[in-house]
């Protein structure tokens, strides 16, 4: 009886050691995941307007090409984190197992939050890159066919016409505050 015991004791300090280092590599891992994807997340949603010409929106796509990256390399250690995830069901029990089901919910959640923004943003660029182009070649365009004394009214107008803009207020939910901005902006004009 004290052999089998014995035994018994083996097998459950052998589980119990499996599902300790299963557990802390589990969740090692889906935290620093989460934190990843938090981190990418915030950047995505701290990224400037799209620039005004191709070049800058060119940067941005490339800037973008890397959070797609890490992104990619996010849901590499997803799965990971699901596969170990699984291990460690097996071991744990059912109690065990809605914890690790709800951690990967979580992560697969905020993935997807990532992957939309992500394409949002590509959207937002390749837009913004088709007027940013069809804008310059408009231009060249205009400045192949106008006269010189035109276009350096325009650039002499254009900046302070942005730099009084940039100065303006945001536009007011107030119908009589709102009048007078239009009136402000047709000044400008």
């Amino acid at each position: 009886m004290s052999k089998d015991i014995r035994l018994m004791a083996e097998a459950r300090d052998k589980n119990l050691t499996t599902a300790l280092k299963l557990s802390e590599r589990f969740y090692d891992m889906s935290v620093d995941v989460m934190s990843g994807l938090r981190d990418l997340k915030d950047c995505m949603y701290n990224q400037e307007l799209p620039g005004l010409d191709p070049e800058a929106i060119k940067e941005q796509q490339a800037e973008l090409a890397g959070f797609k990256k890490e992104l990619e390399k996010a849901r590499e250690l997803v799965g990971e984190c699901r596969q170990i995830g699984h291990d460690l069901s097996n071991v744990c029990g059912q109690s065990g197992a809605i914890e690790i089901q709800k951690q990967m919910e979580d992560l697969s959640h905020m993935t997807d939050e990532v992957n939309d923004k992500i394409r949002d943003r590509g959207d937002e660029l390749r837009g913004a890159f088709q007027h940013a182009d069809h804008f310059k070649k408009l231009v060249d365009i205009f400045q192949q066919h106008s006269n010189s004394q035109l276009i350096q009214s325009i650039n002499s107008w254009l900046p302070q016409a942005e730099h009084q803009l940039a100065l303006m207020k945001q536009p007011s939910p107030d119908p009589n505050t709102l009048q007078r901005q239009i009136e402000e902006l047709k000044i400008c004009g």
